[in-house]
């Protein structure tokens, strides 16, 4: 049976570090081994608060 992993990302661009929402997921997918077929969908939203944009993405992925 297979499962759904959830995955979240942040982008704020406030942190020297800070990777971009894109970075970030192709990383991880390479990382994970993801394969194209194994992503179920990938929805991004985005919000400004006091002057603050931030930036987020969900990833939701089959697994074994």
């Amino acid at each position: 049976m297979k499962k759904v992993l959830a995955k979240h990302f942040q982008y704020t661009g406030l942190d020297d570090y800070d990777m971009s929402l894109d970075d970030q997921i192709n990383a991880f997918l390479e990382q994970e081994g993801v394969k194209p077929e194994q992503i179920i969908e990938l929805e991004y939203s985005a919000h400004s608060s006091q002057g603050i944009n931030t930036y987020s993405a969900l990833l939701m992925i089959a697994t074994d």
